[in-house]
């Protein structure tokens, strides 16, 4: 199966346009209009549907575009990659983020970047569960996370990067005070980050309520920041989220109030697996001990 070919169909599909098609790919369209027809006669199937106005998928040719799209994505990387080596470029380093910690590690990526500009650096957010899975297995070789995430292991290591506080985020004006008291909770409805995806962040919180002998009302639990976001600014509740977090947010539709009278706060750490053999990531931690 050509590769130009699953690009012809990719376009097509896009912009439903044979002419615009070929003027993507700087190729006739003539050419488009051959690809099309080998690549419908190789699966044996019609993927457009073409009048003399309209072009249309048909209901194979939409189940084809997301495994093309997928299919042209990773040639386009691996090209990519590929070039980078081929001009003497040391390769690429892949690093892992929980998302609770917002863009507090853009300096350290920024610092290194400048130094390093011919370093491919790729940022995944990533799942609790995949953490010390992706630094075994050698998918992600720098993970920033909280600390109590990390088991005790042997085979990693990890270095503090920064402790952060918690803080309130409600509703634009719902609250008039700068500081709040954890008593609030007694009043306001919450919504969180679910378990699932921030273990460290509700074991905190729950923690904070605990010590106030408080019952919250957890109104929903939510599985992305974006997600709990809207509901706050949609006045369904107030959540509790690490201070740099809601700062990198900088959403026009929350308040920020730091928690008065108690002491709450997250440490985050890198860490990476001792048996390192990337050059780039080895780089990467050496220069992070000056950062």
């Amino acid at each position: 199966m050509e590769l130009n070919f699953i690009k012809y169909f990719v376009s097509v599909a896009q912009y439903l346009n044979f002419s615009e098609a070929a003027r993507r790919n700087y190729v006739s369209q003539s050419t488009v209009s051959r690809g099309i027809k080998e690549l419908e006669k190789e699966l044996g199937t019609k993927l457009f549907s073409r009048t003399k106005r309209d072009v249309v998928l048909t209901t194979e040719g939409k189940a084809l575009l997301p495994y093309a799209v997928d299919i042209v994505e990773r040639m386009d990387s691996a090209n990519f990659l590929i070039e980078k080596l081929r001009r003497g470029v040391d390769g690429k380093i892949t690093l892992g983020y929980d998302e609770t910690i917002g863009t507090a590690i853009s300096r350290y990526i920024k610092a290194f970047a400048v130094k390093y500009p011919e370093i491919s650096i790729d940022i995944k957010k990533i799942k609790t569960s995949d953490e010390i899975l992706g630094l075994d297995n050698g998918d992600i070789d720098v993970v920033f996370l909280p600390a109590d995430l990390l088991p005790d292991s042997g085979e990693i290591e990890q270095r503090h990067i920064f402790d952060d506080s918690l803080c309130v985020i409600c509703e634009k004006g719902l609250i008039k005070e700068r500081a709040v008291n954890p008593e609030i909770f007694h009043e306001q409805g919450i919504v969180l980050l679910s378990e699932g995806e921030s273990p460290i962040l509700y074991m905190e919180i729950f923690d904070l309520l605990r010590t106030y002998n408080i019952v919250p009302g957890v109104i929903n639990r939510f599985e992305s920041i974006t997600s709990l976001i809207i509901a706050v600014c949609a006045g369904l509740g107030v959540s509790i989220l690490p201070a740099s977090l809601c700062s990198s947010l900088k959403s026009s539709g929350f308040d920020i109030h730091p928690i008065s009278g108690i002491e709450t706060g997250i440490s985050y750490v890198m860490a990476w697996n001792k048996t390192i053999s990337n050059p780039g990531t080895k780089l990467f931690i050496k220069e992070m001990q000056t950062v």
